[in-house]
């Protein structure tokens, strides 16, 4: 008996070996045996893979100029304030928003938005109060959003605004008007599934020149409100010039351009418009200006967004400054 089992135990050693020895291969990334071969060898051509059907070689290819997906659709308003505002005037959700809707945007919220916004919408989310984003973020409940069109919102969701990235390639169309409608009823109290389009804003409608032209004329040149009550110049220090220039891309160009109205004013000939203490008050308090200063909140009633906080010191402010004394249109 015993010389049996040995003898069966043998025998099953010598199968497994051989079952062992006819699976390998010499390759060791090319098993003998494969459960499921055509996953594993596809006859299409891989993503990355080459391709000789094509003369560049390449299997992954360009999309045809000026097609985008069939689940995407073209959005014609980009980031500049006057089209933040026509969007307000002409967007509303293709579908009729149900309290379904709030939900699943509560979920979008949670999930995009709360990090910065918080939880309740009033710009007290984890990265802010953590430090770990050192800018003041849009308090949802303030009076301006409040009453902003939800056009006006789902504008700024897509495109962005200011230090806020764009969403619109993230997010589909329903899921950003799903917020919209989340923001609207739950945080900022309003009817469910409203259906108001926004009114005409004045400021914006005036010409850019006429602007400023205007802002010089009521209003006197002062130092503003902070910590600057006064600077004088002098000669120009070039070597600030070059600090100011590496600290306005860095900090400043997410919304302004050196010679060119964007997000918010260009700098350019802003010396001529303001007392230098002024523009430090502004970079270095602007909460405060876009608040209380008079000429600080008509630039808020213009350009639909307070301009955030960097917290950049004062001698990095007076670089910018320095800097913008070199701006030539």
């Amino acid at each position: 008996m015993h010389a049996i089992n040995m003898t069966l135990k043998k025998t099953a050693l010598l199968v497994l070996a051989g079952a062992l020895a006819f699976s390998c291969d010499r390759h060791r990334n090319m098993p003998g045996w494969d459960f499921m071969p055509d996953m594993i060898y596809s006859q299409a051509f891989e993503t990355y893979t080459e391709n000789p059907v094509f003369a560049d070689s390449m299997t992954q290819r360009i999309p045809v100029y000026g097609t985008i997906p069939q689940d995407m659709a073209a959005f014609r308003y980009d980031v500049l304030p006057e089209n933040r505002l026509l969007a307000g005037q002409t967007l509303l959700s293709p579908e009729q928003m149900a309290m379904k809707h709030v939900f699943e945007g509560k979920k979008l919220f949670t999930t995009f938005c709360a990090n910065c916004h918080g939880e309740s919408g009033k710009g007290d989310g984890y990265l802010v109060t953590s430090g770990k984003l050192p800018v003041k973020v849009g308090d949802l409940t303030e009076e301006r959003l409040v009453t902003a069109a939800r056009g006006d919102m789902f504008h700024v969701i897509t495109v962005g605004s200011g230090l806020m990235g764009s969403y619109g390639a993230i997010l589909s169309e329903r899921d950003r008007w799903k917020i919209v409608e989340y923001v609207k009823v739950k945080i900022q109290g309003q009817e469910l599934g409203a259906r108001t389009l926004g009114g005409a804003n004045p400021a914006l409608s005036e010409p850019y020149e006429e602007f400023e032209a205007r802002i010089a004329r009521e209003f006197a040149r002062t130092s503003g409100l902070g910590p600057v009550t006064s600077l004088q110049l002098g000669a120009l220090n070039q070597s600030m010039v070059t600090e100011g220039a590496e600290l306005f891309r860095a900090k400043c160009s997410s919304c302004h351009k050196p010679t060119k109205k964007y997000v918010g004013p260009a700098p350019v000939g802003i010396l001529e418009r303001r007392d230098p203490a002024w523009i430090m008050n502004m970079i270095l308090n602007p909460e405060e200006m876009v608040s209380s200063d008079p000429v600080g909140k008509e630039l808020l009633k213009r350009y639909l967004a307070p301009m955030a906080n960097q917290n950049l010191t004062e001698d990095e402010a007076r670089k910018i400054v320095e800097y913008f004394r070199t701006l030539e249109k």
